[in-house]
């Protein structure tokens, strides 16, 4: 849904085409998210079909395709915030948070400070178990100890760091 919680974003903010969004919004991330034009448009679709944004104008100029111009519905503010508050419940990874990131002012601060320190609790017990990993490698054949090692040091370094962002999220957030 980080596609469609991004559009609703957007549009929350002002109608949208989405040839517009992607050229105006979307073209400075296309590097950490490349979102191709058919992704994008059939999330529009189904967005309109859940009823959570609707069709404001349609212009049908020359020979060119028609041009539609989309805002969000009461339906798709109350989901957009909904979703938010869901990223953050089922967090796996700062990646996951991308979209949301762009729209916490369209949520209660306290209760998001309340989801952040919930995943960095999940995220240290985590990172408890990867350490506890560790001790287990007396198990492990001498030909995969290198590599068992190597994963474990990313995952904890990957939880690690998400713990780290977290932190300074909450920090924003608490204001």
């Amino acid at each position: 849904m980080s596609l469609q919680i991004f559009i609703l974003g957007i549009l929350s903010e002002g109608d949208h085409h989405p040839y517009d969004l992607k050229k105006q919004v979307l073209k400075p991330l296309d590097n950490s998210f490349p979102i191709n034009d058919g992704t994008l448009y059939y999330n529009f679709e189904v967005l309109l079909k859940k009823g959570l944004i609707q069709k404001i104008k349609v212009v049908q100029t020359d020979n060119r395709p028609e041009k539609t111009t989309y805002g969000i519905t009461k339906k798709g503010r109350e989901t957009l915030v909904e979703e938010i508050y869901s990223a953050f419940q089922n967090f796996t990874n700062f990646t996951s948070l991308y979209s949301s990131l762009f729209f916490l002012d369209k949520v209660d601060r306290k209760k998001l400070a309340y989801l952040i320190e919930d995943a960095i609790e999940r995220l240290n017990k985590r990172k408890g178990l990867i350490e506890n990993g560790d001790s287990e490698l007396s198990n492990v054949p001498d030909s995969k100890k290198v590599s068992v090692r190597l994963i474990s040091e990313h995952a904890y370094q990957s939880v690690q760091n998400d713990i780290s962002l977290l932190h300074k999220l909450l920090l924003e957030v608490k204001g």
